[in-house]
């Protein structure tokens, strides 16, 4: 086991003395607000340090934050791994790996199909993004999914690519992805265990659902810009680092995206704003970006839902930022405004009323038909995910001084949590959808018989604001997401008709997302019983 110490970057005096100018990063931080952008953290690397960090409160240096899509440049990590140690070579057919597979298909394209392949996003496969991930047959589903182009050829982004890699490495290693890059990534880092999300046979989603702190990501995107060293040792295999952030496949350009024109790696993507970087990029504005010629780093956690629109908005302060060293020069205080929280209000006479009681709701069938039930956790945490948690119901409340303490059934799990009726969070966590969270929750009455209760999971990227009405023994709970539901329906619905070039699928999902807002968000009844 590594000493975590040991695998601690290095904190420069300022930022400044490291060629960093603290004042272009606290324009960028406030042209993110000033913009509405939802920044969570910024973690600044020159010349092999630390130069700044900031993190918008509640979210904090000690808690991982959901990676989305960065995850398939982990993914490409272990497979550089897999190929230097002779598990496979890239040009490794996948029905070598999987012969079994041909009972599913066993056409020419599957029979071409190949790991680098997969790796540069040119499979061929065409998987449907609405592919019900509750069932235990991602395996099949993707195996079968209709052909768009022969393997090799065009590049098409499909996340469920780097599922397939990691069912490889599973059959090769004999174990799971992050087993195997314990002892070869996170532990020399000083990284520890993270979460990600699995299928139901336990391989993980690869393109997708891992968890990590802005600095584990920090010490990731140092090794790759070191050329895969750490602290003087060689953690990837050598020439890895260089072979994976070159370019590999042409994009397809995504409209007013200068970030999509000028490639693709091994699931890192070159830029377009700065054209000597590459970058990890996840859904919601999770980035790693190696700065080339600067010997820079750029870390950003985020919910952003306008991913170009952040990027732009890093594109307008960076590499400006990056200035010659001067250790004497003036520095400014770098800092995120925290989120704003419920204030404090007058507790209601209804809390004596609820004690000893629960609240049963409803369970309504049309969300639970299209996949979307009611969770504590925010859409963002449960769209892509293959426990959709949901169906809240079972709920007690309990006061307490300064506090209510909430309790709550979701399928198979009950949650406790306290929430902070005084204006300041209260600390717990939950288990939902199978995934651990660290959740903070405060609360207010609105009115006599209104009650606003603010979860926000700090691993994921929004917040839940549930609003409670109370009318004898009926309750009604209306759900939101903060930033807005609408918003992010819209940026998904964006993001098809860039991304996806299948006519059907663009119309399936253009037509029926939006469609599912009003539902998602809808009033849910329940009756108060001892």
């Amino acid at each position: 086991m590594t000493d975590i110490r040991a695998a601690e970057i290095p904190r420069a005096a300022t930022p400044e003395a490291v060629g960093v100018d603290s004042k272009e990063v606290q324009a960028f931080i406030d042209h993110c607000m000033q913009a509405k952008k939802q920044l969570h953290s910024i973690l600044v690397l020159r010349h092999g340090q630390i130069a700044c960090e900031a993190y918008r409160a509640p979210y904090a240096p000690q808690y991982a934050h959901i990676m989305y899509s960065v995850s398939k440049s982990i993914t490409a990590t272990a497979i550089g791994f897999a190929v230097a140690e002779g598990l496979f070579a890239l040009d490794t057919k996948f029905l070598d790996i999987f012969p079994e597979a041909r009972e599913i298909r066993d056409d020419a394209n599957m029979q071409k199909l190949c790991v680098e392949d997969l790796l540069t996003m040119r499979s061929g496969f065409s998987v449907s993004p609405m592919m019900d991930k509750t069932k235990d047959r991602w395996f099949h589903d993707i195996v079968s999914s209709p052909w768009i182009s022969e393997p090799g050829t065009k590049f098409d982004y499909i996340s469920e690519n780097m599922y397939l890699l990691c069912a490889m490495i599973h059959r090769r290693a004999g174990m799971s992805v992050i087993d195997y890059l314990m002892p070869r990534l996170f532990e020399p880092l000083g990284i520890e265990r993270p979460f990600w999300e699995t299928c139901p046979r336990g391989i993980e989603a690869g393109g997708w659902g891992i968890t990590l702190k802005t600095m584990d990501l920090a010490k990731i995107m140092l090794t790759y810009q070191q050329g895969g060293t750490f602290g003087g040792k060689q953690i990837l295999p050598a020439g890895w680092a260089e072979q994976a952030t070159s370019y590999h496949a042409a994009t397809v350009p995504a409209k007013n995206s200068l970030d999509t024109v000028l490639g693709y790696g091994y699931c890192f993507w070159r830029c377009g704003g700065y054209k000597n970087a590459y970058r990890a990029d996840g859904m919601f504005s999770q980035f790693g970006i190696v700065f080339e010629d600067l010997d820079a780093c750029l870390i950003i956690t985020a919910g952003e839902i306008e991913e170009q629109g952040m990027r732009d908005v890093i594109w307008d302060h960076f590499p400006k930022a990056f200035i010659d060293d001067a250790p004497d020069a003036e520095t400014v205080p770098i800092s995120i405004p925290p989120y704003e929280k419920l204030p404090a209000m007058p507790r209601s006479k209804t809390e004596a009323r609820l004690e000893g009681k629960k609240i049963v709701f409803n369970k309504p069938l049309l969300i639970n038909a299209i996949g979307f039930p009611v969770s504590a956790l925010p859409m963002t945490a449960t769209f892509m995910s293959r426990d959709k948690a949901g169906n809240i119901t079972n709920l007690a409340f309990h006061a307490l001084e300064s506090e209510l303490v909430m309790t709550w059934t979701e399928g198979k799990e009950t949650n406790t949590i306290h929430i902070g009726m005084d204006g300041d969070y209260r600390w717990g966590t939950a288990t939902l959808g199978q995934a651990p969270y660290h959740i903070c929750a405060v609360g207010a009455w609105k009115d006599a018989n209104t009650l606003e209760v603010m979860i926000r999971p700090i691993e994921s990227v929004a917040a839940r604001l549930l609003t409670f009405k109370f009318r004898g023994n009926v309750v009604t709970m209306k759900p939101r997401m903060l930033p807005d539901t609408v918003e992010l329906v819209m940026s998904l619905v964006g993001s098809v008709k860039s991304v996806f070039k299948q006519p059907m699928l663009k119309k399936l999902i253009s037509t029926g997302l939006p469609r599912v807002v009003p539902l998602v968000d809808m009033v849910h009844v329940g009756v108060l019983r001892d």
